[in-house]
């Protein structure tokens, strides 16, 4: 029986260790730099994710959002816009969200920063702009920025300018 739970142990920690190095790559090759200026203050841009979904216009193709933040996201909240928008509110995060479709197109875009409130600065615009390096459906990296200073729903300046690269997570 000892064996058994032994063994049970064994092989749990080989799956895990398999696991860290199969993820360390992934996660190596995320990084992010630039800022993120509300009012005129920086904010430093330091992680980034990805993840595919459904395409938007063509459900045929895919979109890929990229979650450009100060701070590190909790794993479910990095999807899930309402767990997103309470860490923006509670000042634990500031944001620049793009979607981005096959065409490399910013199909919406996101800013969170708890200045604009609990609703963020959102919507489609042509001054929001990705500057493809790589977009091979694996692996995005590239450029995000705005083609300069905006102005919020409540009249907030603010302007991205940010490069990043990162694997993009599956559907």
């Amino acid at each position: 029986m000892r064996k058994n739970i032994a063994g049970e142990r064994i092989s749990q920690a080989v799956a895990l260790g398999v696991l860290a190095l199969w993820m360390a790559p992934l996660a190596a090759q995320n990084r992010a730099e630039g800022k993120l200026e509300v009012e005129g203050k920086p904010v430093a841009i330091t992680q980034v994710y990805a993840y595919a979904k459904e395409g938007f216009f063509d459900k045929k193709k895919q979109d890929v959002v990229v979650l450009l933040c100060d701070a590190a996201v909790p794993a479910p909240a990095v999807r899930d816009r309402f767990a997103y928008k309470d860490l923006v509110a509670a000042g634990k995060v500031h944001c620049v969200r793009q979607t981005i479709d096959a065409d490399k197109h910013v199909i919406n875009f996101d800013v969170g920063h708890q200045r604009f409130g609990s609703l963020g600065e959102n919507g489609g615009s042509t001054e929001h702009v990705f500057e493809a390096k790589t977009f091979d459906g694996k692996t995005i990296a590239g450029r995000a920025y705005t083609k300069g200073p905006q102005k919020s729903f409540k009249d907030v300046p603010y302007t991205y300018d940010i490069t990043f690269n990162a694997a993009i997570e599956p559907k």
